[in-house]
């Protein structure tokens, strides 16, 4: 075995004075790199293991914090389907009642309905077909929504047309003079009579049948004192042999406004409404248009 040399430290104090001599045993210097290696070791060690304690928690709390942020998302987004589900009902439910005004579909009577466990799918569902389920009620309701407004445009023409349709009564009375071919009162030929007549006592009130614009008052030849009214989609209405008026050319009327009072006025034998409807002014039967 080889043998350690020790380690001899001179130290002079001053030039006077004569140096003295330390010697350091070779097995303390061994013992003394020894204990060097183990505490740098150790400490090498110990900044390792605390970096390391440190790296883990730093990524445990970012974790958490994705955690957490994920999870407001997917609540978010389970609350934007619950919504989108709560409009698609709305929608649906608005898309019955359109195609049963617009005539589309006939409102039964009576019907059944409760709870279902089906209600709320949203919470059966995890994140991962969330998203799936959520483009599909998507898609749902832009397809909802367009067949929407379809029927809300559907609607609104059927309604414009039921309004400018000449559908009650525009006095009250009962018919004297059917619509068509008669035997003339005046000359006792056949003639076409492109109205009816409706007899009431002289005075009574004379109302618009439907929505529309004054575009005649005043006499005209046979027709005495008229009222013409033009109704949207080419319809008319014409009121004859009226005592007087009470609109003016251009105003505005309401099916149910009063806009004249029955007389007999012009070629007339005595107090009745002459009452025409007209399709792009060929004259039509008023009886098919008067509801039951």
């Amino acid at each position: 075995m080889k043998k350690r040399e020790d380690l001899t430290i001179i130290v002079a104090h001053s030039a006077y004075l004569s140096a003295r001599r330390y010697k350091v045993s070779g097995n303390f210097l061994v013992s003394l790199r020894i204990a060097v290696v183990i505490v740098c070791a150790s400490f090498l060690l110990s900044t390792l293991h605390y970096y390391y304690m440190w790296k883990q928690t730093a990524d445990h709390v970012e974790l958490k914090a994705s955690a957490y942020q994920l999870d407001k998302e997917n609540e978010a987004f389970r609350l934007a389907a619950r919504q989108l589900n709560d409009k698609i009902s709305s929608l649906e439910v608005t898309s019955k009642k359109l195609q049963v005004l617009s005539g589309l579909e006939q409102e039964s009577l009576g019907g059944v309905g409760g709870p279902s466990s089906f209600d709320n799918p949203l919470l059966s569902l995890d994140s991962q077909n969330l998203f799936e389920h959520f483009s599909s009620m998507e898609t749902k309701s832009i397809s909802l929504e367009g067949t929407l407004i379809q029927l809300q445009d559907l609607y609104n023409t059927r309604s414009i047309l039921l309004a400018a349709t000449p559908a009650i009564m525009p006095v009250a009375g009962y018919p004297s003079g059917r619509f068509g071919y008669r035997i003339d009162p005046f000359n006792g030929k056949r003639d076409f009579h492109p109205g009816i007549d409706i007899s009431a006592p002289r005075g009574n009130k004379v109302i618009a049948a439907a929505d529309g614009i004054v575009t005649t008052a005043g006499r005209k030849f046979s027709y005495g004192k008229l009222v013409t009214l033009e109704h949207k989609f080419g319809i008319s209405t014409r009121y004859g042999h009226l005592d007087r008026y009470s609109v003016e050319k251009g105003q505005k009327v309401k099916r149910g406004d009063i806009i004249g009072y029955v007389g007999s006025t012009g070629r007339s034998t005595g107090p009745h409404l002459h009452y025409e409807v007209r399709l792009n002014d060929r004259p039509l039967n008023p009886l098919r248009f008067f509801r039951d």
